[in-house]
């Protein structure tokens, strides 16, 4: 058993130095000879365990700029590919931890970003008029599972937020968290303090893409009365003069 011990002891530091030293443009062409990956690395350089690309491309996505990896190694004798990343997307800087299991689960956590709302509209394609301030997005957990929901645990802050349709409304500090439950069904919450309306509300998403929203809005004592026309127009109005909003269906009818 010692000597078996001993074996191991010499052979895995020696592996790990050897596979240290393959160049990371080594790795993905050999890669790319026997998987079609569906993503473009260009400018890639470094090691497989610290290494670093200019440019990922996803057909029909924005690119991915700046990107940079560090593997822990030793997470290999768990079958499991581990490390922290770090990239941009349109100069907004992003950083998190990433691991991929010899099942191919792709999982992440402690992701965090922060990045300025026109990015945020134009990544999401929100054709919503136009939307002001800066999200700060911090991911817990994400576990990326097939044809299905992925896993998600985080929050999302939206400091100074604006929304500009016809006139700008101003939307004070938005808070969203965002879960998942044992059904995998994505479930949302959203507060916001110091702004025109005060938002208060939930919203679900399941794996069928059905979906429900539940807010209520309630307009400032000072809030301009163009503002509660204009909820009226979407919402209807309660006793307390709040605007209730509630609506189901189904992410398919806008092409989603």
């Amino acid at each position: 058993m010692k000597k078996r011990y001993y074996i191991l002891a010499f052979i895995l530091p020696y592996l790990f130095f050897t596979l240290g030293n393959v160049p990371a443009q080594t790795v993905l062409s050999i890669t790319q000879q026997y998987v079609t990956l569906p993503v473009k690395l260009y400018g890639v350089q470094g090691s497989i365990w610290n290494g670093s690309a200019d440019k990922a491309v996803i057909p029909g996505k924005p690119s991915i700029d700046n990107i940079q990896w560090t593997i822990n190694p030793t997470m290999l004798l768990l079958a499991r590919v581990s490390g922290e990343a770090k990239a941009s997307i349109k100069n907004q800087n992003i950083i998190g931890n990433f691991s991929v299991s010899a099942t191919g689960t792709l999982s992440a956590s402690d992701i965090r970003a922060r990045i300025d709302a026109p990015v945020v509209q134009e990544l999401a394609q929100m054709p919503i008029g136009e939307l002001g301030g800066t999200f700060n997005i911090n991911i817990e957990s994400l576990e990326i599972k097939e044809n299905k929901l992925p896993f998600i645990k985080g929050e999302l802050k939206w400091k100074n937020a604006k929304l500009t349709v016809l006139d700008t409304v101003d939307l004070g500090f938005i808070n969203l968290k965002i879960n998942t439950d044992e059904a995998d069904t994505l479930l949302a919450t959203i507060t916001n303090t110091k702004g025109q309306i005060q938002l208060s509300g939930d919203a679900t998403l399941d794996n069928n893409k059905s979906y429900k929203l539940n807010l209520r809005l309630t307009p400032d004592s000072k809030a301009p009365n163009n503002i509660r026309q204009s909820l009226a127009m979407f919402a209807k109005r309660q006793t307390d003069a709040s605007y209730l909003l509630k609506r189901k269906g189904n992410l398919t009818e806008f092409g989603l």
